[in-house]
């Protein structure tokens, strides 16, 4: 689904568009951006153009397009407002407004837009279409089956119609009438992968009904034995133990005590960081904490490619975890399965039905989660739809990130168990040397610095110990032996930290961007704001702070000054001390 523009971006005659010269050449170079896709520099000039003529109906029109695109929904939709104050018969403009309320999942308000615009224009295809999906993720399946059929009379050769009101068949259960929408979806489009797919799987259903078999079923909801691992064997993360204490044991491990106090145990908590730092490990030991029966609910437990087993899927996991209580279950990679649904497209209803119902398990009606606590875990909590945060759902998140100071120096001890490793290791350094890595790149380093005797004693068969350079080696091989590596044929590679990329993106989703623009031989640096709306950024204050403060420039050479010495520092004191040698007979000699 995406906005429709004006007869293309200026083309509508306007209301008193000649009347203000220059309210015209900002509203023509904001056109100019918005075809370049620079919307921000768009909506300055839209800007100055309705402050120069307050009732420039185009200028709002355009300026509701770049905010919609920016996916800052309630922009536009008070940009359409303004528009259809100023023109109230026109239908495009509540067509539109009624797609940034879908995208906000305000169905019912998207649907009396829809109204609107059709009232407008009886023959409106995408309003009727999209009225259509809009009835559909409110499950009312009989009124999105007549919209699509209104759709595919106005235009027959609409492929996506038929695929939608096939999906919309299934739902209600008559798979003969699913089967041939999909067959004909394929006939207009032979490249419909999704029609392929519902096809076949419509085919399915359609002959186990027929059979009176139930085929493939719903997955069936299996515990896992209670995790044995503890807080004990959380390797430092002093921090977020404390927080997951708070949030989880506690309110689970005394549940009558915390209800004293109107702390209840339940509800949801999210876990997001980047990626190797141990959110998943971390909340088995939380529920080994607690003792609790424990569900690790993982995405091919729950898809199904049969439209309504999703949901039904979910509709399970949770009622299991009711009648098991006290008990956690947790959902890791949370962004596949509870994505932003206005990320969604058109045709994948189904998922947009697997939120809805994931949604309706946290906070509906009918939900009874006392003592049932969801626990979720992903490395991009952007793409998890804002509706998950809300109140009564996953109020909490907690940031689990790279491992500070005291629990690198813990990790790299902890991975030298078992292993011979030489007691001169100077743990204290090799934290030092991995300022900013994750935790699982702890255990990458360790492996590695272990190899390197392993293979020396495959092949003379002689054994010794793990020692300090090869964990050096290991993180960087110049600063390991400078002269091996430089006449050595093969250049080993050393470790570096994994997290850059994770931040990178992370910083494109959440924080303000920082662009470059050259203007008559001038670089002109321009700070453009953060993909995520005010409100949403909030919730990631925490990570908004750490991406800001790791990109100071003073900050960056600390960081890599701080790694440098640690390596290096075999070299550096010798150096230091030889400078120090010369310093001091040069003041002696100054002295005679």
């Amino acid at each position: 689904m995406a906005d429709e523009e004006m007869g293309g971006v200026g083309g509508m005659p306007g209301k008193d568009k000649g009347e203000l010269l220059d309210a015209t050449a900002y509203y023509e170079k904001g056109n100019t951006y918005y075809e370049q896709g620079d919307y921000d520099r768009a909506i300055e000039n839209y800007n100055m153009s309705v402050i120069l003529n307050p009732n420039f109906l185009e200028s709002y029109f355009n300026r509701a397009l770049c905010y919609y695109n920016k996916k800052n929904y309630d922009k536009a939709i008070e940009d359409y407002t303004r528009a259809s104050d100023i023109d109230p018969d026109n239908p495009l403009i509540y067509n539109n407004r009624g797609d940034a309320y879908y995208r906000k999942q305000d169905f019912e308000k998207s649907i009396a837009d829809y109204n609107k615009a059709i009232s407008l224009n009886k023959d409106y295809l995408k309003a009727f279409y999209n009225r259509g999906l809009a009835y559909a993720c409110l499950q009312d399946y009989e009124t999105a089956v007549e919209n699509f059929t209104r759709v595919m009379e106005i235009d027959s050769n609409f492929s996506e119609a038929y695929n939608a009101r096939g999906l919309a068949y299934e739902y209600l259960e008559k798979y003969e009438e699913a089967v041939a929408d999909y067959e004909k979806a394929l006939e207009l489009n032979p490249d419909f992968a999704e029609a392929k797919e519902h096809l076949e799987a419509a085919k399915k259903k359609k002959s186990e009904k027929e059979s009176g078999t139930t085929g493939e079923g719903v997955s069936a909801v299996k515990f896992m034995a209670k995790p044995k691992a503890t807080f004990k064997d959380v390797v430092g993360m002093e921090g977020v133990k404390e927080l997951i204490k708070e949030y989880i044991v506690y309110p689970l491990k005394d549940p009558d005590l915390a209800r004293k106090y109107g702390k209840l145990g339940g509800g949801g908590v999210i876990f997001y960081g980047p990626p190797g730092c141990g959110k998943t490990f971390i909340m088995k030991a939380a529920a080994g904490e607690v003792g609790a029966n424990f569900l690790n609910v993982k995405l091919s437990d729950v898809l199904d490619m049969y439209v309504g087993n999703t949901e039904k899927n979910i509709r399970n996991i949770f009622e299991a975890a009711r009648k098991a209580s006290p008990c956690i279950i947790f959902i890791d990679e949370i962004d596949g399965l509870g994505g932003r649904r206005e990320q969604m497209k058109e045709s994948a209803q189904y998922m947009r039905m697997a939120v809805n119902q994931l949604l309706y398990e946290m906070d509906g009606v009918e939900a009874r989660n006392e003592n049932v606590l969801v626990v979720a875990a992903t490395n991009a909590p952007w793409d998890v739809d804002p509706a998950l945060r809300r109140a009564g759902r996953f109020t909490k998140m907690i940031y689990v990130g790279e491992p500070d100071y005291n629990s690198r120096k813990a990790m790299f001890q902890f991975y030298a168990r078992g292993r011979p490793v030489a007691k001169n290791v100077n743990w204290d350094r090799l934290a030092r040397a991995t300022e900013a890595y994750s935790s699982s790149d702890m255990k990458a380093i360790s492996d590695d610095a272990a190899a390197f005797p392993w293979l020396e004693a495959l092949k003379t068969g002689k054994n010794r110990e793990i020692r300090m350079s090869d964990y050096i080696r290991a993180i960087d091989p110049i600063a390991a032996d400078p002269i091996g590596y430089l006449t050595s044929g093969r250049k080993q590679k050393g470790k570096k930290s994994s997290l850059p990329p994770w931040y990178e993106s992370a910083k494109k989703e959440v924080g303000k961007q920082e662009e470059v623009e050259v203007v008559e031989g001038k670089e002109i640096k321009r700070i453009k704001e953060a993909k995520m709306p005010a409100g949403e950024r909030e919730y990631f204050n925490e990570l908004i702070s750490l991406i800001e403060s790791r990109n100071k420039p003073f900050n960056k050479f600390t960081l890599w000054a701080w790694r440098f010495v640690a390596l290096y520092q075999d070299y550096l004191l010798p150096v230091f001390l030889a400078l120090l040698a010369v310093l001091l007979y040069q003041t002696f000699l100054f002295s005679m």
